[in-house]
């Protein structure tokens, strides 16, 4: 794929496998803040099994500089983890897939995390990353048509990326907003009563209970992730299945490893939290430069004689405050406290970030033209009406989307 540009020509390469590209090439690409475009996640995801079927690569004709690149992945509902299944985000699609066994796509740039970002040299001007990226969009179309396949996906893109990639839209192509929002916190000061400090009255209030009440029945311990993967991934699976996602075990368990062999003891742990000595809850934290993923929570479900539960505030101390005291004590600035539950992060002083859906279609006519615009629009509603009642949660990204 060869689009020419004033004093820019530029050409897509097909890769196996990132030991197939340089090291420092790969470096100098990709974001240094963004865990999942790291060297070291995508050969832990490739080792696991989970790695992208081919990267795309952008560059100059003779030149070993990277000017953008895009993993594509081969994501099936047999491998467990529907969240990364495009299906699931784009059903009104289905029926372009009839014919396909249910497959509408690759899914394109990340298949974890959330806040997708893109791959490409933030050097460049507008104009020529534009150029770019509509060569990485031929070039992944391209491989959609060889597979029969009428679309491309990216998932939770963040708005820096979207805006990227706006000017790339094409005739037949779908976007909306996700159905869950990315959180994070900027940690303020030095410590948790800082943080503490910086919340309104009466949330500072809760929040001391909830903290108080969590210590006086929980012990917590923690340990390097690959010392508890095993125990800990049905108590995240039991959790998806009751917000409706039908992870597998083995699903959670090869992302767990992905994240350990990537990361390392020192950088990938596993928060325990005991009530009598019996598990009941767990978060998995991800250190990443001077940020803290929270990427998971587990949890199994305890109740009393009287039926009440035995793990108080369980969720907000082991995805939250938790995790914030051990970025305080690591010397962390942020802490992404991820996507869901946000009204209830935001209360605790994280900020919501919009996440955007986006299919491109594939040459060739397998898409149907004809766009059904109200999936988007529900969607835009549904952001626009909770912002609307809680403005001060949302963060300034939302302006230009809605």
């Amino acid at each position: 794929m060869s689009p020419q540009a004033p004093g820019r020509l530029v050409t897509v390469e097909r890769v196996p496998s990132l030991e197939d590209v340089a090291g420092y090439a790969w470096n100098d690409v990709a974001d240094p803040q963004d865990m999942f475009q790291s060297r070291a996640w995508l050969t832990a995801l490739e080792q696991s099994g989970d790695g992208p079927v081919t990267y795309l690569i952008a560059r100059e004709p003779g030149h070993s500089r990277i000017l953008g690149a895009l993993p594509l992945y081969d994501s099936l509902p047999s491998r467990g983890d529907y969240l990364y299944w495009p299906e699931l985000h784009f059903q009104d699609l289905l029926h372009a897939a009839r014919s396909l066994d249910g497959r509408l796509g690759l899914l394109a740039g990340s298949c974890a995390g959330f806040s997708t970002r893109l791959i490409v040299d933030r050097t460049l001007p507008t104009s020529t990353r534009t150029v770019v990226l509509h060569a990485l969009r031929d070039a992944a179309c391209a491989v959609a048509v060889e597979r029969g396949l009428p679309y491309t996906f990216f998932l939770f893109l963040d708005a820096a990326a979207w805006r990227d990639l706006a000017p790339v839209i094409g005739d037949g192509d779908q976007h909306r907003f996700a159905s869950v929002a990315q959180t994070e916190l900027e940690l303020p000061g030095e410590s948790f009563e800082d943080y503490l400090a910086t919340l309104p009255r009466n949330t500072r209030t809760s929040v001391r209970r909830e903290v108080g009440l969590f210590a006086k029945d929980c012990a917590t311990e923690t340990v390097p992730l690959r010392e508890a993967i095993t125990t800990i991934a049905p108590m995240i699976v039991n959790v998806r299945a009751k917000h409706g996602m039908a992870y597998s075990v083995d699903a959670v368990t090869r992302r767990l490893s992905a994240y350990s062999s990537a990361l390392g003891d020192a950088s990938s742990l596993a928060l325990l939290c005991h009530v009598r000595g019996r598990l009941v809850g767990t978060g998995v934290m991800c250190r990443w430069h001077d940020r803290l993923y929270v990427t998971d929570f587990g949890r199994l479900d305890a109740e009393d004689d009287d039926g009440e539960a035995q793990d108080p505030f369980v969720y907000f101390n082991a995805a939250i405050y938790e995790p914030i005291k051990y970025a305080y004590s690591a010397g962390l600035s942020r802490v992404v406290t991820g996507a869901g539950a946000e009204l209830g992060k935001a209360r605790r002083g994280s900020a919501v970030l919009p996440l955007m859906h986006l299919a491109w279609a594939a040459a060739g006519g397998g898409p149907n033209r004809q766009s059904d615009t109200a999936p988007a629009e529900s969607r835009r509603q549904h952001w626009r009406k909770l912002r609307g009642a809680h403005p001060k949660y949302f963060h300034s990204a939302w302006d230009e989307l809605l």
